[in-house]
């Protein structure tokens, strides 16, 4: 696998529009930065990048709404990754959590919610007594660092093509071309 950074390539994961929180259903995915050195260590690497540092977009958006976030939990099978783990801890610069039932996480946030729905549980709560929580990676200082300004980059490389989106939009269909 690559080094932090990818060296000096950034993904957009863009691929079906965009949600949170620029709600751009035109947007559009791409490599920035890609030159003839980069190859699939240094791709594969830029895209769990660029998942992660729109992740981070959006927590960034929920900061300035709520209480503080003082750590992740993660869910589901890409948990079961230490690369994927460690990226996200590196990028958000805070520690992750990883529920003891990773696999059945989603469909205990599911009941719950039903309980909570039904009047069988007040409120959500509830969830600390059916799921215990271990700590599973801490933010690596410097690697943290080097995400912050690659975060820039990822926000300015957005700014930049977004204008391209509705042009690009209005291209014909070439997903039927042979």
């Amino acid at each position: 696998m690559a080094p932090p950074g990818a060296r000096g390539l950034i993904f957009l994961p863009h691929l079906i529009g965009e949600r949170s929180p620029y709600w751009n259903p035109i947007a559009r995915g791409g490599f920035v930065g890609l030159t003839m050195a980069h190859g699939r260590p240094e791709m594969a690497r830029a895209v769990l990048e660029g998942v992660a540092l729109n992740l981070r977009s959006v927590l960034v958006a929920f900061q300035g709404l709520t209480t503080p976030i003082r750590a992740m939990r993660v869910i589901g099978g890409a948990a079961r990754s230490a690369v994927w783990r460690r990226i996200l801890a590196d990028v958000y610069g805070l520690p992750l959590l990883l529920p003891r039932l990773l696999s059945e996480a989603t469909s205990l946030g599911a009941a719950i919610a039903g309980g909570v729905g039904v009047g069988l549980y007040s409120d959500y709560s509830v969830a600390s007594e059916f799921i215990q929580v271990g700590e599973a990676e801490q933010p690596d200082p410097a690697a943290q660092a080097q995400y912050d300004a690659i975060y820039d980059l990822f926000l300015d490389a957005y700014s930049g093509i977004e204008p391209l989106f509705a042009r690009l939009a209005a291209l014909p269909d070439q997903t039927s071309a042979n």
